[in-house]
């Protein structure tokens, strides 16, 4: 063995660069052709590893139009580069340094389209979605599907790049948080002029109202005469989903009233809406059809093999009460809360024991309904973490034994005849987490 062994060494010896121009050149240079320029800020590996997929699956007119981790190939920009560019979201005055820091920082990965509408908990970044999106080969006139699409960064990224989506959320306020979002790619440039002056009577009447859809829907369209040309429906629930925000910040922050909240987000939203219409005339993007439902991951209403790409990521166990967190948002949908709780995965249970146990067989079906209705030689990405402490302390077990979700969702694909393609590691960042990493884990059936 030592001759072999040897020769190597001579080889790396041989190989051996310069140490200024290996690091004048940096990293980049070995793993991307020349001209092609990665986004700013990208600085994980698992977004490098992204970016390098993205660089040898796609051909060069594919990364101009779709890819996630370029901005110029070949000295043209590329899709990405022009919906992200510009304000990408539109942050009050009063909103802490911190806030104001992480949507610049992430301009190209989270604060981009309809994306930075509603800061929704749990919430995925965009700009990795695209780019899995690309890596499992889907292109446009596709079909994706999001099982538990929360809101909605599936459905708006698939729509954009042309590819059809399906999304499942057992949660009436995800599914209309959603449709919203994708709703707003499709409302026409200037259609929402005039509304922001008219915010004052706007506010008063859904703050008066009854907390009810239909009712506050009734109520809107009485007492605002929209043009012929704009799409009622989607202004509506654009407007109302900025007021279900408001009501967010309102219980968060006491610096400003309810209604000054409500103010400065819809000016936030109606920015965002104009500058994607904007962007989309200028690409000649037609946002493709969404097909949004509220309904059980665990018993999907779609057909056998039918699906070309399936992307979700399930509660990391019961490591987020998302019925709590939603509650005051949801009594506009629902009047029996806790019926929902019956359809809630990592929900269900009265010990901490006992839930994850459900929580087990539950994520057994849903895998089982992915392989059902995906077609074979079809990729599902699942991205999932663990909260090893909590489940430490349920199961009574040391931490260092707590079996990680993204291995157990794993043996659960493999058990449904989905083969292990790579997991990447990705390190979790935002304002708060219970956890510090989770996996992208991809399958293949």
């Amino acid at each position: 063995m030592a001759e072999p062994l040897n020769k190597f060494n001579e080889n790396i010896t041989s190989e051996t660069k310069n140490p200024t121009d290996v690091i004048q050149q940096g990293m980049y240079y070995n793993l991307f052709s020349e001209g092609m320029d990665i986004s700013p800020n990208l600085s994980e590996v698992y977004e490098l590893a992204l970016a390098y997929y993205e660089s040898k699956i796609l051909t060069k007119k594919e990364l101009i139009k779709n890819s996630a981790y370029f901005v110029k190939v070949d000295d043209e920009f590329t899709n990405h580069y022009f919906i992200c560019t510009g304000d990408p979201v539109k942050i009050p005055e009063y909103s802490s340094s911190r806030l104001k820091s992480f949507f610049i920082n992430n301009q190209f990965r989270t604060g981009y389209s309809t994306h930075g509408l509603f800061p929704y908990r749990g919430k995925f970044h965009p700009q990795m979605i695209k780019a899995i999106i690309n890596i499992m080969g889907l292109k446009p006139g596709n079909t994706i599907l999001d099982p538990m699409m929360g809101s909605g960064t599936v459905p708006v990224e698939a729509a954009l790049m042309g590819i059809k989506a399906i999304g499942v959320d057992s949660s009436p306020f995800c599914r209309f948080m959603a449709q919203a979002k994708c709703d707003a790619l499709k409302i026409k440039h200037k259609c929402l002029d005039g509304l922001i002056d008219k915010y004052e009577s706007i506010f008063s009447n859904f703050n008066s109202c009854p907390k009810k859809i239909n009712v506050q829907k009734d109520l809107f369209f009485k007492n605002n005469q929209l043009s012929e040309e704009s799409d009622s429906e989607k202004i509506f629930n654009l407007i109302f989903l900025a007021f279900l925000d408001s009501e967010g910040y309102a219980q968060r922050s006491k610096r400003k009233s309810h209604i000054e909240h409500f103010k400065s987000i819809l000016e936030r939203y109606i920015t965002a809406v104009n500058k994607i219409a904007v962007v989309e005339k200028h690409l000649n993007i037609t946002p493709v059809q969404t097909i949004l439902q509220q309904g059980d991951a665990r018993n999907l209403d779609v057909e056998n093999n039918s699906i070309d790409g399936i992307i979700f990521s399930p509660p990391y166990s019961f490591a987020i009460d998302y019925l709590k967190n939603d509650l005051s948002h949801l009594k506009y949908f629902e009047k029996n809360i806790s019926k929902l709780n019956k359809s809630m995965i990592g929900m269900r249970g009265k010990t901490l024991k006992e839930k994850y146990c459900i929580y087990l067989e539950d994520m057994d079906k849903v895998i089982s309904e992915c392989s059902r209705v995906l077609k074979k030689g079809r990729f599902c990405t699942i991205i999932i973490g663990t909260n090893d402490s909590q489940l430490s302390k349920a199961l009574k077990i040391p931490k260092e034994n707590v079996s990680g979700l993204n291995k157990v969702v794993i043996d659960i694909g493999l058990s449904k005849g989905l083969s292990h393609v790579r997991s990447l590691p990705r390190q979790i960042v935002g304002m708060a987490n219970t956890m510090r990493q989770e996996y992208i884990v991809i399958l293949k059936k």
